[in-house]
């Protein structure tokens, strides 16, 4: 079954009664890992993960613990973004993105901070949006260059991409970034270092007085 076509992954998930948060614990990898396979992005699960799987998933779960936990997930799913999103909303400003709204402000640059969007999947709070008469911006700017938070980015990314469709997502990121742990950011369109703010203009070909 998961040789054949790895993305049945999602199905055994759904009957165990997992998020992907706590199946990736489970399993001992990353929840982004498990994304990527049930997405058809990874084309192959290793032996490993594959003995994993069996050893929990063992029995197979009927199309009806698949249904049922589907409802059930989907339910706590919605709840917990919609914490998550007030919380986000009322954070303090770093000195990064403070360092981030100064030059926007020097550039006459509209823009709405710590902002709650409204999707289909959910709740989903962005840094930084700016909107002008040709695209809308979703930046996202954090200190941390630890692998999970760069996973987590990049799957917020991939959902607000499906969510809202034709946005600029964008990634600032400290200088010290790696190749390879930008590699991790492949759903966002841009991805910019710390020491590229003072160049943002024409790094994101913003012009000035761009209304919100």
């Amino acid at each position: 079954m998961l040789e054949s076509n790895p993305q049945n992954l999602l199905l055994v998930r759904l009957g165990m009664g997992c998020s992907l948060q706590s199946l990736s614990s489970i399993l001992g990898t990353s929840y982004v890992n498990i994304s990527e396979i049930e997405r058809g992005k990874r084309k192959a699960i290793s032996k490993a993960l594959m003995s994993r799987i069996i050893l929990n998933a063992n029995p197979l779960p009927s199309f009806e613990d698949i249904k049922k936990n589907y409802e059930k997930i989907t339910s706590l799913s919605a709840g917990g973004q919609r914490q998550t999103a007030k919380r986000s909303e009322k954070a303090s400003f770093t000195e990064s993105e403070m360092h981030l709204m100064r030059k926007l402000e020097e550039l006459d640059i509209g823009f709405i901070s710590h902002k709650t969007l409204k999707t289909s999947i959910g709740p989903v709070n962005v840094d930084f949006i700016i909107k002008t008469k040709s695209k809308t911006i979703i930046i996202e700017i954090t200190d941390s260059i630890r692998r999970q938070k760069l996973e987590s980015m990049s799957y917020r990314a991939l959902k607000i991409k499906k969510a809202l469709g034709n946005v600029l997502l964008v990634a600032v990121l400290p200088d010290s970034l790696t190749e390879a742990l930008e590699r991790r950011l492949e759903d966002f369109d841009i991805v910019l270092r710390f020491s590229d703010i003072g160049n943002l203009e024409k790094s994101l070909q913003l012009t000035p007085h761009a209304a919100v």
